[in-house]
């Protein structure tokens, strides 16, 4: 089990009960994420593979505003060429494929106000999720969606 984070942390990660929580901090830029947020994402997803006592993971944020809004635009303005801009596409993918291929369900807790899966509406509600695997990550139309086919409830996990 993780020692609890501190809560000045952007992304905070905890494991209980063998579920582990991503929390992304950051309610005062509706918890956009930072290039720093994605590295740990994926550090996250390979210690989440690592740990078989680990059932599930739940992706949150704080406040009341947004689950998360995608990354953080004020992150391009050190943007100074083209290859700047392949090199962050090249992180994103990696980053999301490091969650897309997790070995444990991922999902968000309903109801989540995503406004970067859909305008408000929660993440797993995207087309196309029931062609997924549950629990797996994906871009939807360029956003974040997270696909979940099965009754989410406390009795879920094993």
């Amino acid at each position: 089990m993780n020692a609890p984070a501190t809560a000045t942390e952007d992304l905070i990660y905890v494991v209980e009960d063998g579920i582990a929580r991503m929390t992304f901090n950051r309610p005062q830029a509706r918890n956009a994420l930072t290039f720093a947020m994605y590295e740990r994402m994926a550090a996250i997803c390979e210690s989440v593979n690592a740990d078989r006592s680990i059932k599930a993971m739940i992706l949150t944020g704080t406040g009341d505003k947004a689950f998360a809004s995608g990354t953080d635009i004020s992150q391009f303005r050190a943007f100074k060429t083209a290859q700047d801009a392949l090199e962050y596409e090249a992180r994103i993918d990696r980053v999301l494929g490091a969650l897309e291929q997790c070995r444990v369900p991922t999902m968000p807790p309903l109801p989540a106000p995503a406004p970067a899966a859909g305008r408000g509406s929660p993440p797993v509600a995207t087309s196309g999720s029931a062609r997924r695997r549950p629990g797996s990550v994906f871009r939807s139309r360029g956003r974040l969606a997270i696909a979940c086919r099965c009754p989410i409830s406390a009795g879920w996990f094993p």
